[in-house]
């Protein structure tokens, strides 16, 4: 996997774990999402010239466990500085100090109903830095286990339930 797969993969899963858990104050606050096969097309203007789509199998005890393997980390290079939710919408502006350079960005998550998500995550100049388009895609395919990532190729990359 290059490099700037690797970076638009992390970025999505920093990205999507941070609107999990975007709802404080706990894990029981985290947004109910169908059961299943999820679909992700990951965009990036500044670095990729077309989105990266990847797949998903995941519940909810799944992404309970990415949020809380997200939060345990005293070494996190990223904090929340301001969490919202109105509804549908969830509002974070996060701080990250990666080796010393500190970067600010604010993500905006809209949630319909428990079967799509978008996430906007904007630079301190408004521009849109990274933005995902998530939906629930069916049943997962046979094969697939729980938590299994897929990249392009179709082929599993990780699984967000091994370390």
């Amino acid at each position: 996997m290059n490099k700037k797969m690797r970076l638009g993969l992390l970025v999505g899963a920093i990205a999507a774990g941070c609107a999990l858990g975007a709802d404080q104050p706990g894990i029981k606050d985290i947004p109910d999402m169908k059961a299943g096969l999820w679909e992700s097309s990951t965009m990036m203007p500044a670095s990729m010239a077309k989105p990266m789509h990847t797949t998903m199998c995941t519940n909810n005890a799944v992404n309970r466990k990415m949020y809380e393997d997200s939060h345990k980390s005293a070494n996190s290079p990223c904090k929340n500085i301001h969490s919202e939710r109105q509804g549908s919408v969830i509002t974070q502006e996060i701080e990250c100090n990666f080796s010393g350079k500190v970067t600010r960005s604010k993500s905006i998550t809209t949630l319909t109903g428990n079967t799509e998500i978008h996430i906007e995550t904007r630079n301190p100049d408004n521009t849109v830095e990274t933005a995902i388009d998530m939906k629930w895609a069916g049943a997962c395919p046979v094969g697939m286990k729980l938590g299994d990532v897929t990249g392009p190729d179709g082929k599993v990359m990780m699984n967000a339930l091994t370390p």
